[in-house]
């Protein structure tokens, strides 16, 4: 009976042991920063003034000491405007602004460059970043003091018949996270870091604008307020100006990015 029992306890502890260092491998967490956007409507790489809170939840699994997997949902929002240049006469008077809430599901890999925690000399260690996400944005701008969706209206003659080899651009699409980050041990189960990813895009309509001006009193013809949005130069020079058919909308070539920014904090099981 007590052979029994010390079997029966060995085998508690190791299989106790096992599941406890498995555990262990699991975080979940939260992330809280900010969003931010480079593209058509920002004049440089990062602009305080448009950067806006961002927050999410995650799930990371550390496969060992150097490579782990995150699973997670990240929420922000992205504007422009280019009031913003008041030096800037060209882009002041294309009078073009827009704004968006980014939503992204993503999973993304990080490779930390050196082994920390309660076991380890080190309490903190960097890491890369890379994955791939789905997020969907939806640009808006106002209009008389209403904000409206501007996709549906193809603002460069997507969907119209005087554009009919133009499509309208999809509101959910791919991007691909690429980063760095910092994790600190503050003990054995809580972690801190901080973490900056920036995600390549496969649109350059983040903000409604990419190429060309389209036939401005053919859209006006089919939807009025298509042609407001589409050429808003006379809202701040007082001009009717003439059609700007074929005229660069875009300023910026290729397409746009989006980025997060901020801290996480997480707790391993």
């Amino acid at each position: 009976m007590n052979k029994l029992y010390i079997v029966c306890l060995c085998a508690g502890l190791f299989f106790s042991q096992n599941l406890s260092a498995q555990n262990s491998k699991f975080e979940i967490g939260v992330f809280a920063g900010w969003s931010n956007y480079l593209g058509d409507l920002q004049q440089s790489q990062f602009e305080r003034d448009e950067a806006h809170r961002a927050y999410g939840a995650f799930v990371r699994y550390n496969f060992n000491d150097y490579v782990a997997v995150k699973a997670q949902y990240l929420r922000g929002s992205i504007t422009g405007a280019d009031a913003n240049y008041q030096s800037l006469l060209v882009s002041k008077e294309r009078n073009l602004h827009f704004r968006s809430d980014i939503h992204e599901f993503g999973v993304q890999g990080e490779f930390s460059f050196a082994k920390f925690g309660e076991n380890n000399a080190k309490i903190a260690a960097p890491y890369l970043l890379a994955g791939i996400a789905v997020f969907h944005f939806n640009p808006q701008a106002v209009f008389d003091g209403s904000w409206y969706d501007l996709q549906p209206y193809g603002t460069e003659g997507q969907g119209t018949d005087a554009h009919p080899e133009l499509k309208k651009y999809k509101l959910t699409q791919f991007s691909i996270p690429l980063g760095v980050g910092f994790n600190i041990a503050l003990s054995k189960h809580l972690r801190l870091g901080f973490e900056l990813g920036f995600r390549k895009t496969f649109t350059d309509y983040l903000d409604d604008v990419s190429g060309t001006y389209p036939d401005v009193e053919s859209l006006k013809s089919s939807n009025e307020m298509a042609g407001v949005f589409s050429y808003r130069s006379g809202e701040i020079t007082g001009e009717d100006m003439p059609n700007p058919m074929g005229k660069a909308r875009g300023t910026r070539p290729g397409n746009d990015m989006y980025a997060f920014g901020g801290v996480t904090l997480s707790y391993a099981f």
